[in-house]
């Protein structure tokens, strides 16, 4: 959880930097594989009765390779714009929440270790970019 108060956030703005656990939005390791905390930049600026967030990400993350199922791992780095309506009585947002849900939205579906990754061999498993095939 990222709590900001709505009173701290004025129209010259305010800047947040801050490093945080996945655990800190709400992230499981079912959700994503972080391999180190997130570092969030922020920019929040009061318009009316709305807040708005510019925001900058950035976390090292692990993923299975899509044909060989081998460890892939990547520094990435985010750009987001959020804006919050204020309702009357509202004392904090949670820019978290909004970071926890981009950040799944974000990963990708599918990815290679290499572009020309070999997989593995249906039949035995045996991963085609380290062994040569011995059921073939």
């Amino acid at each position: 959880m990222i709590k900001i108060s709505v009173r701290d956030v004025t129209s010259q703005g305010m800047d947040i930097d801050q490093t945080i656990p996945k655990e800190g939005i709400g992230l499981s390791d079912e959700e994503i594989d972080l391999r180190s905390p997130i570092h969030v930049k922020a920019h929040l600026e009061r318009v009316d009765n709305c807040i708005i967030a510019d925001t900058k990400i950035e976390a090292d993350f692990g993923f299975a390779c899509a044909r060989c199922l081998g460890d892939v791992f990547l520094g990435q780095e985010f750009e987001y714009h959020f804006d919050f309506e204020v309702a009357a009585g509202v004392e904090y947002i949670d820019l978290g929440e909004e970071i926890r849900q981009e950040m799944i939205l974000a990963n990708p579906a599918r990815i290679l270790c290499k572009e020309d990754c070999k997989g593995i061999c249906p039949k035995c498993g045996a991963n085609l970019n380290i062994e040569q095939c011995k059921c073939t």
